[in-house]
């Protein structure tokens, strides 16, 4: 069995893309780790993964990853973006249990899953066609990385 080793570099958006279009630089906003030279690479192939998976999860996606035109490119690289200034403001909610210590309380899963991905994320790849919700007449496109 030949077990290819987990990815360490982001496919779309690299940290100096997200300095570029926001200002900020992400090494200084992530918290300290024991990688500290690669953990901007790993929080956006975190964030990619996850918002990857959660297009493919919901929606019925027509153009394969390794396809997209110019336009709907710059619609996912803002969507990781945009996620990831909601993951660095809010946490992963994606991964949450939901369990809020100073309520006592347990939010209901849907919710918190309704709202692990950020609104302006799911606004600009549905207005790309990155989320489709119409089915047709295809072949649904699997992710291969």
């Amino acid at each position: 069995m030949n077990i290819k080793p987990l990815r360490t570099e982001p496919i779309f958006v690299k940290p100096s893309d997200f300095n570029n279009y926001t200002g900020k630089d992400i090494n200084l906003l992530l918290h300290s780790n024991s990688n500290e030279s690669n953990k901007a690479n790993l929080f956006f192939v975190a964030i990619e993964d996850k918002l990857l998976s959660r297009i493919d999860m919901m929606s019925f996606r027509l153009s394969k990853w390794e396809n997209l035109s110019p336009y709907q490119l710059e619609c996912l690289q803002k969507a990781i973006i945009y996620q990831a200034e909601y993951v660095l403001r809010n946490s992963d909610l994606s991964t949450d249990s939901g369990y809020d210590v100073g309520e006592g309380e347990k939010i209901d899963y849907d919710k918190l899953q309704k709202i692990a991905i950020c609104g302006a994320s799911i606004d600009i790849l549905t207005v790309c066609g990155l989320i489709n919700h119409v089915i047709q007449n295809r072949r649904r496109t699997i992710r291969l990385f």
